[in-house]
């Protein structure tokens, strides 16, 4: 049996999660989070170790505690004890190498007090998170002492290249979703709906796009008479401009027709199966790229047509042909995409039976953990 530490500190998460589910007498995973990990329930057991970043009560005070570890250490991200546990795994499995915890692994790599170090690399621009001289620092030492480095996409492979690490230490593993559990819903009849819903599934930010999409939304809603269907906007998620959109649809008038609310992730698969068409109009600024859009895999798996911005990362090289790619910040080009999904049936039946088929072929949580336990046994040899 190998013994495989997950290491994702306040990160640690089920879209990720869902990937790392083995037969228990191969692989033995144990998550390792802050006190107040993303999500509460894990396929795994998880030991919780207390973090400054467990210190931030509101968003205001996260900042505050980011901005100020980023400059005294380097990252906030600090594991506390997590030392104590480097005799009792084989191997261990950590984030991004600027956070912390990534660095408090690497310093045991280079003491020889752990056996393997597999680091995740999800960045996308070369040469980020190295404008703090700390950071950088802590980037590319545990970058030198990690064992293996992988990647989830082409063009994280291509930065890591860039920025000098070993192609023999490079590996790319696409992340896949529980095909299970996200899939489509059949429909008995065709109208077998009161209204089109259009969905949005993120983090309300900036670069996530989604004031874009409530404008475009909006314009749709103007030239109604347009179209036959009942159309509303679901937005699943939270952030810094919840407050803004809230007051936005209400000035709008349109507490009816667009709704914000959080969801649990166990209940996100029925969710999908409730949209008709799920909207990623993720934007690129000078130091953050959609590096994945686990998003366009959960809804491509769901059986739905996406309409997406061609914005860096990994979009494009996902999404592939399951869907319709729009230049980014282009709202007028986003309305007709979405007019022209909502008044065209077969149109989105064929993408969302070739999203079906591409998430099938490439991201199937059960077949990218076959490949992780290959991975691992070859990291540290066959033979324990």
């Amino acid at each position: 049996m190998i013994k495989v530490a997950l290491v994702r500190g306040k990160y640690l998460n089920n879209f990720e999660g869902q990937n790392y589910i083995f037969d228990k007498k191969k692989i033995a995973v144990t998550g390792f989070s802050s006190l107040f990990p993303f999500h509460k329930k894990f396929p795994f057991p998880v030991v919780k170790l207390p973090s400054l970043v467990d210190l931030g009560i509101n968003r205001l005070m996260e900042k505050g505690i980011k901005y100020l570890t980023n400059r005294v250490l380097g990252d906030g991200q600090i594991l506390f004890g997590l030392e104590n546990y480097s005799r009792f795994f084989d191997i261990f499995d950590t984030a991004d190498p600027h956070y912390f915890y990534s660095y408090q692994l690497a310093k045991l790599k280079a003491k020889n007090l752990i056996k393997k170090l597999m680091v995740t690399y999800c960045e996308t621009i070369p040469f980020n998170n190295e404008s703090v001289a700390k950071k950088k620092f802590i980037k590319y030492f545990t970058l030198k002492w990690a064992d293996l480095v992988i990647c989830h996409s082409q063009k994280s492979k291509e930065a890591l290249i860039r920025e000098g690490v070993d192609l023999k230490k490079i590996e790319i593993l696409k992340l896949g979703v529980d095909l299970k559990k996200f899939k489509a819903k059949k429909r008995k009849k065709k109208n077998d709906k009161k209204n089109f819903e259009i969905l949005f599934v993120g983090r309300l930010v900036k670069e996530k796009g989604i004031i874009d999409l409530y404008q475009a939304f909006k314009e749709i809603k103007k030239g109604k008479d347009k179209i036959k269907d009942k159309i509303t906007l679901r937005v699943v998620g939270d952030g810094d401009l919840k407050k803004y959109l809230i007051e936005r649809i209400k000035d709008d008038q349109l507490e009816k027709e667009v709704k914000i609310e959080s969801r649990v992730y166990e209940k996100m698969p029925e969710v999908y199966q409730q949209a008709d068409l799920l909207v990623v109009p993720s934007k690129t600024t000078r130091t953050w790229e959609e590096q994945y859009g686990m998003v366009l895999i959960e809804g491509m798996a769901s059986g739905l047509p996406i309409i997406a911005y061609k914005s860096g990362g990994a979009i494009g090289e996902n999404l592939g042909q399951g869907g319709i790619k729009i230049k980014e910040g282009d709202i007028r080009g986003l309305i007709e995409a979405i007019v022209f999904l909502i008044k065209d049936e077969k149109m989105r039946l064929k993408l969302g039976k070739m999203g079906k088929e591409r998430a099938k072929k490439y991201f199937d949580a059960a077949k990218t953990a076959l490949k992780l336990e290959k991975i691992y046994e070859k990291l540290i040899g066959f033979n324990l």
